[in-house]
């Protein structure tokens, strides 16, 4: 088996056939195995055949692989790199691949601890790249396909978004435009499987860009002093959505962000109940969910504003729990009834042993509370049967379905309830 120094090794070309029921899906990928172990780079290559890889090439360490990489012989879809490597390690390889003009998939092959491959996930996420996962070594031939099942769909979630140069001006006219729409993702009871609600979540229709994550248009509205009136869009969108939903027998609850930069009007919650009146929306059936990072900019304007919203019949929910430093204290002051508990400790829990216990730990304080709490991020049936077992009450995630146009949400809440 040659290594890079001497080029791609020469079974690239060889059939698969004496592996064991070959994915041909996974055929046209080029993998790139780094390990400065040679009996290693051999046993993860043999792996690698079993499974349907055709095209493999190997590095004794990461100054090999990157070399490689920048000279473009050709793209490499795929690297499984171990972390501890003399010269430059796999953490080093992590940083320079961010740079590259395309962005490799990961998978992590070490034999040390968890707690450092998965340090080692969140640092290639955080860098921008996708992260399919972590495999102690030895790779097998299922821990391998596990791991290439979510190629595909890190692609996708895992991408930098494309950049787009947006100002205070553009969103102003964006408003003015009616540019701004709403796809919604469902809300599931984990116990009776019935959809609980949807999310709404805010898009931009850019004539120029095309649809615009909230992600990169949020952040420039409340610094620009916009935000009042996109939430006031939002609002709008999803009542009259709602009002016509209860119309054809969809009743169904909506939530809906609110920025903290809003949680200092005091006029807020008179202002939110009217607008729900006028369109004959029941306030139960409204969520608004208040990011737990950002509750306390103004303790008692905003203990007042979310005290009334309480008293109006709102729904309050704490978002992304867990991601912040006041958690306890808000819990212990604000009226909250739900709980959403940020996907970064969903997704993967099942391999990470901390953000397990950090989701058993949140589920459980929320249930002690007597609150509903929504679990997001759920991609696979894994996860599902680990938040069931958790005894979370609701999921929220690419399992259940994507984000969607609100065309298409008839048809879907129609068929979940027939097949589930």
């Amino acid at each position: 088996m040659n290594d890079l120094t001497d080029g791609p090794s020469a079974e690239l070309s060889a059939s698969s056939a004496h592996g064991q029921a070959p994915d041909n899906s996974l055929r046209g990928l080029c993998v790139l195995v780094v390990d400065d172990k040679s009996f290693v780079r051999t046993m993860t290559g043999r792996v690698l055949r079993k499974i349907g890889i055709e095209n493999i090439v190997y590095a004794t360490n990461g100054r090999e692989a990157v070399n490689y990489m920048r000279r473009g012989e050709q793209r490499v879809d795929v690297i499984f790199c171990d972390l501890m490597m003399p010269d430059m390690d796999g953490v080093e390889v992590i940083r320079h691949a961010a740079d590259l003009p395309y962005k490799p998939s990961f998978v992590f092959i070490s034999g040390e601890t968890a707690a450092l491959l998965g340090t080692a996930v969140d640092m290639g996420r955080a860098r921008g790249l996708p992260v399919l996962g972590a495999i102690e070594k030895p790779v097998s031939v299922a821990s391998a396909r596990s791991v290439l099942a979510a190629y595909g769909k890190a692609e996708k979630s895992d991408a930098a978004p494309r950049a787009v140069s947006l100002t205070v001006a553009d969103l102003v006219r964006a408003l003015d435009r009616d540019e701004i729409i709403l796809h919604y993702q469902p809300k599931v009871n984990l116990r009776r499987r019935a959809v609980e609600g949807f999310e709404t979540l805010a898009r931009w229709q850019h004539p120029e860009y095309g649809l615009v994550p909230p992600g990169q248009f949020i952040t420039l509205a409340e610094e620009g002093g916009v935000i009042e009136p996109l939430t006031d869009r939002v609002l709008a969108i999803a009542l009259k959505q709602c009002a016509l939903w209860n119309k054809v027998g969809l009743v169904t609850k909506l939530s809906v962000n609110l920025s903290a930069h809003l949680l200092v009007d005091l006029r807020m919650p008179d202002r939110i109940a009217k607008e729900v009146a006028q369109h004959g929306v029941d306030p139960k059936q409204m969520i608004l969910e208040i990011t737990e990072t950002g509750v306390f900019r103004d303790t008692a304007d905003t203990l007042d504003i979310l005290a009334r919203l309480h008293m109006k019949g709102f729904t309050l929910s704490i978002d992304d729990f867990g991601t912040g430093y006041s958690s306890m204290e808000q819990l212990r002051r604000v009226p909250f009834a739900e709980l959403k508990i940020d996907k970064a400790f969903v997704t993967g829990a099942i391999q990470n042993a901390k953000s397990r216990a950090i989701l058993q730990s949140s589920a459980n304080l929320g249930k002690r509370l007597g609150l509903s709490v929504v679990a997001e991020g759920a991609e696979t049936q894994e996860d599902w049967d680990m938040l069931s077992d958790l005894d979370c009450d609701v999921v929220q995630g690419y399992f259940v379905s994507r984000p969607m146009s609100v065309d298409v949400v008839n048809g879907w809440a129609q068929n979940w309830a027939a097949t589930h």
